[in-house]
């Protein structure tokens, strides 16, 4: 019973998720008369952010750095340093972590204030004055967070690699330019794809979720707290899911850097 309590429940916020994500994107043809409100959650979503994911970016290079160079050092590969982590830096760990921290600010943010929205009842308000609620709320959110995620997630991963080579060439003994040639070597524009590609996704995801987690909300404070929480664990569940979707589906190597 309990099995099949859950499985309808499932179902019934899958059907939930796929008809606010409908309504969503038959707004996105208005999307030019709320520019305002798109600037305003790009600064809110990116800027805001530029500070914590600096801070992130800094000690993730310099562990990644750190503990890469005593790895291959065991091996005395220590010149594939730069290109590995110039790999997994923009392919996987810019986009995923930079979206995860993202969604602990702004995401839990955004799920946060439309669910005051809710029980405030102005979303109702807006309703009854003949504003298309997703149009005006969800539409600019989800459209900043596409747009202003890619930004942050190349700007961690800078920030990462230089944090990286200073801490491997800086403090541990691998030259710069062995660092890098190996990250220039072994870096392709199939990696940034990768880091483009997974970062619209995950900026539109974070967004969406908070929008849909804030509509529906109902009762009173404690219901603002459970929307918030449920925006944060939903996003980073989707984040991982749709890493592996993109994983599969692109292609792994540029075709100059194929070992035959």
């Amino acid at each position: 019973m309990k099995l099949a309590y859950g499985f309808r429940k499932w179902m019934e916020w899958l059907g939930e998720f796929t008809l606010f994500t409908a309504r969503t994107f038959q707004s996105l043809g208005h999307a030019g008369r709320r520019s305002g409100i798109f600037l305003n959650q790009c600064e809110f979503i990116g800027v805001s952010s530029l500070g914590i994911l600096t801070v992130a970016a800094i000690f993730i290079g310099a562990v990644l750095g750190y503990q890469l160079y005593k790895s291959f050092e065991l091996f005395g590969a220590q010149a594939l340093v730069g290109g590995t982590l110039g790999v997994g830096i923009f392919r996987e760990m810019a986009p995923v972590i930079g979206a995860i921290m993202v969604t602990g600010r702004a995401g839990a943010g955004i799920g946060a204030e439309i669910a005051s929205m809710r029980v405030t009842e102005q979303i109702d308000a807006l309703e009854v004055m003949g504003v298309n609620p997703h149009e005006y709320l969800v539409v600019p959110r989800v459209l900043a967070g596409a747009t202003m995620m890619p930004l942050l997630a190349f700007l961690f991963g800078g920030v990462a690699t230089l944090a990286s080579s200073l801490i491997a060439c800086g403090v541990l003994d691998l030259s710069y330019p062995v660092f890098w040639k190996g990250f220039r070597q072994w870096t392709d524009w199939i990696d940034l794809l990768h880091c483009l590609m997974k970062s619209i996704s995950f900026g539109a995801a974070l967004s969406l979720m908070g929008c849909f987690y804030g509509f529906r909300a109902s009762g009173g404070a404690r219901s603002v707290g459970l929307s918030t929480r449920s925006t944060v664990v939903a996003a980073c569940l989707t984040i991982l899911l749709l890493d592996y979707f993109w994983t599969m589906i692109l292609p792994l190597r540029g075709s100059q850097l194929i070992l035959k």
